[in-house]
């Protein structure tokens, strides 16, 4: 099967090429070549899509999601997703022009990333926390979707059946974070008294209890109060009570994700795979103290979204530099901050941390409110039209620059360059977030905006 992609601007991924009015020729799912014009009137034997006014980028990989496979989800090994909401959670990544996921849910089998893998044709790849620490926080917080499997499993194991990373080594839900604030520590308070409560509710009586970096002497009684009357709760609970119950949900796992977290690093340096860490402002005593230990060099250590609104945006920024000083590459989460603004509201951190040149390595989503984050390729936009990289610097941190930092996640893929892959986005130029097409290996499974039947398997 052929096809000619011709007339759009064609973004290689390279991270420095870009070619206006371009062509890419495909051929038997591999890229054949990308040439700077295609000549009027010369004939083409294949589809011909005209990709006038839009760009031509390489299938976008997402190096931090979540609810893309069957298996445990999140660090907290919660109870699977149906194959109805992880097949849809791929259908987004598709719709949106990302063709490579790895999923940090590291409770999941690999039986269950070639599961997904096989029946949609996003590339699923898979990564591992199947460590004791991390297995004990899982455990602590919730662990409803932890399998005898899962429990048997070990990274090594893990890593020899296809696992590419270890992590999420951390999260918000085992370490006082936003999984907390979202899912936990609501539901406990409408367990116990029938009234619901929203996350920034939720978040303002945690914070009450235990502060940004959980610590049980940081209670603020008179703080309590006014969260406890904000979110109607004042006439339900008394002040011991929210303490209690707070310190019930969110402490008994938070020591052993920390250990987890040292764990997870040693497992990598040990394996020579990269470390993907949650950062956090629970975790960035662990981030430091991990960066300034000199047998930990040779692991790879990924800092993931380190625009995380638990930091202060300084704190974001300071830690960041350590990060880049000590060789661990950092990851910015679009989250849902650019447009639906359901978990994340302020987008300074991700400015701040974008504007300083080469702070910032590569770009993912994470898990936005019932995976409805902000796509990716909106992302690239962004960072475009806010002037902190050039059209070809964004691409690239969400394509060639991730490829090259997790060896395994897109072999092949990650640039438009002849003998790779064929996974290809057209998006309008004007709106990104305008998908028109997507190829992956060659094959289009996303036509005018809507799927087709190749997408799913």
């Amino acid at each position: 099967m052929s096809t000619l992609i011709r007339g759009g601007t064609i973004v290689t991924g390279s991270g420095n090429t870009v070619i206006e009015a371009g062509a890419v020729v495909i051929r038997d799912g591999r890229i054949a070549d990308v040439l700077d014009h295609w000549g009027a009137g010369r004939e083409f034997s294949g589809e011909v899509i005209d990709a006038s006014g839009s760009v031509v980028m390489p299938g976008l990989i997402n190096s931090h999601t979540h609810g893309v496979t069957p298996g445990a989800l999140f660090p907290s090994a919660a109870t699977a997703l149906s194959a109805e909401r992880w097949m849809g959670n791929l259908d987004r990544h598709l719709l949106a022009g990302t063709t490579t996921v790895l999923s940090l849910c590291g409770f999941a089998s690999m039986d269950d990333v070639r599961e997904a893998d096989r029946r949609h044709a996003v590339h699923v790849r898979g990564a591992t926390t199947h460590l004791p620490h991390c297995l004990h926080a899982a455990e602590m917080a919730d662990g409803h979707g932890l399998t005898a499997e899962a429990r048997d499993l070990t990274v090594e194991r893990m890593l020899d059946d296809g696992a590419v990373a270890i992590g999420e080594l951390g999260g918000g839900q085992t370490l006082g974070g936003g999984g907390q604030d979202l899912v936990y520590i609501p539901a406990a308070i409408h367990k116990a008294s029938g009234i619901p409560i929203t996350i920034d509710q939720a978040r303002r009586i945690k914070e009450a209890v235990v502060g940004r970096f959980l610590d049980v002497g940081a209670l603020n009684v008179g703080a309590l109060a006014e969260a406890a009357k904000a979110a109607g709760l004042a006439e339900a609970f008394t002040a011991t009570q929210l303490v209690t119950l707070v310190t019930d949900s969110v402490m008994p796992s938070f020591l052993p994700a920390i250990e987890g977290i040292r764990e997870g690093v040693r497992a990598a340096a040990r394996f020579g795979v990269p470390a993907i860490v949650h950062s956090a402002s629970a975790t960035a005593g662990v981030m430091r103290e991990l960066m300034m230990e000199p047998d930990g060099s040779g692991a790879t250590v990924i800092a993931a979204h380190v625009n995380h609104p638990s930091h202060t945006p300084d704190e974001a920024r300071e830690l960041a530099i350590l990060g880049r000083k000590m060789g661990w590459p950092a990851e910015a989460s679009v989250f849902d901050l650019l447009h639906r603004k359901h978990t994340v509201t302020t987008r300074e951190h991700w400015d701040l941390l974008l504007r300083e040149p080469a702070l910032i390595s590569v770009i993912g989503t994470d898990y936005g409110h019932d995976g409805d984050h902000d796509e990716l390729i909106s992302a690239v936009q962004d960072i475009v039209a806010h002037g902190h990289r050039s059209l070809a610097g964004a691409v690239s941190m969400a394509s060639s620059a991730v490829a090259d930092l997790i060896p395994g996640i897109a072999p092949g893929s990650g640039r438009l360059e002849a003998g790779r892959v064929a996974d290809v986005v057209v998006a309008r130029m004007e709106d990104f977030r305008d998908v028109q097409t997507v190829l992956v290996d060659g094959i289009c499974v996303v036509r005018d905006g809507q799927l087709t039947l190749e997408a799913h398997r």
